[in-house]
């Protein structure tokens, strides 16, 4: 889990905010400034170093946070980048700087045992859930059932069928899919009438 972490933030890490996209993974870092006490609730709002304020989707990250967190404290995000540019969805949470995430530098030596796991990503349209396990079919049409046991409750009863997502996570010896993570994706806009 770890070296997926690892390998999701080198990317977020080399793709810079620049260029990011919906589904693009993500570490942003800054202060909290909603809510007053983090206890259970589902988001975030924090202002980045960039000055912006993120809303970012806590409900299924992994917390690495050993107190409580209060408005102004230090607060570090990996995740992906949701439907606009100010939203996320959080794969882990730290507090401080990015640091607190566990997390290596691009330049680093991979870690002891080898390269860091791969994170998939599937992108497609629920097609049920039933318990943990989200089915999911792809552009192509094939159909994937996807474990989502690490994702919360709330998260898999917002799930409906219809719902474009994308999942990530590591793959499995199986070939299986665990997502940890995912993101709903917006349906774009109904092209505007041409002028008459």
């Amino acid at each position: 889990m770890k070296r997926s972490l690892i390998a999701l933030a080198i990317l977020a890490l080399s793709a810079g905010t620049a260029v990011a996209a919906p589904g693009d993974p993500r570490v942003v870092q800054g202060t909290l400034e909603w809510p007053a006490s983090l206890a259970a609730e589902p988001f975030i709002a924090m202002r980045g170093e960039d000055g912006r304020v993120y809303y970012v989707d806590v409900s299924a990250a992994q917390r690495r946070v050993p107190g409580a967190l209060t408005a102004g404290s230090r607060v570090a995000v990996l995740g992906v980048e949701g439907t606009r540019p100010h939203e996320m969805a959080a794969l882990v949470l730290g507090a401080g700087d990015a640091a607190s995430l566990g997390l290596t530098a691009p330049n680093a030596a991979p870690a002891p045992g080898g390269a860091a796991e791969p994170v998939w990503r599937l992108d497609g349209t629920v097609q049920s859930v039933s318990g943990s396990t989200i089915t999911l079919r792809t552009a192509d049409g094939k159909t994937h059932n996807v474990e989502a046991s690490q994702l919360s409750d709330a998260t898999l009863r917002a799930l409906h069928s219809g719902d474009r997502v994308s999942l990530f996570g590591v793959p499995q010896p199986d070939r299986r899919l665990v997502a940890n993570g995912y993101i709903q994706v917006a349906d774009p806009p109904p092209p505007a009438a041409s002028p008459r």
